[in-house]
């Protein structure tokens, strides 16, 4: 298990994933991840384009009918 370091940049913490690690998950620069904590552990989960697409059409649905969403919400 690898240690690594969180900064800050500007208003932003950042870390780093070393190279072993891209390189065993085959991750390439400018990779998406969803992140989530679970039992108390951060998870990173990379998104392949296919996963990026549906999220991108998830988030344009939510944004269009996003008062029809709230009104059910709200009833």
């Amino acid at each position: 298990m690898s240690q690594v370091s969180l900064r800050k940049v500007g208003s932003s913490f950042v870390t780093t994933i070393p190279a072993e690690l891209v390189q065993e998950l085959q991750l390439q620069e400018g990779q998406k991840f969803e992140i989530a904590i679970e039992n108390g552990r951060l998870v990173l989960v990379p998104v392949g384009a296919e996963m990026d697409e549906v999220l991108q059409a998830h988030r344009a649905i939510l944004q269009k009918y996003r008062s029809a969403f709230q009104q059910m919400k709200d009833a």
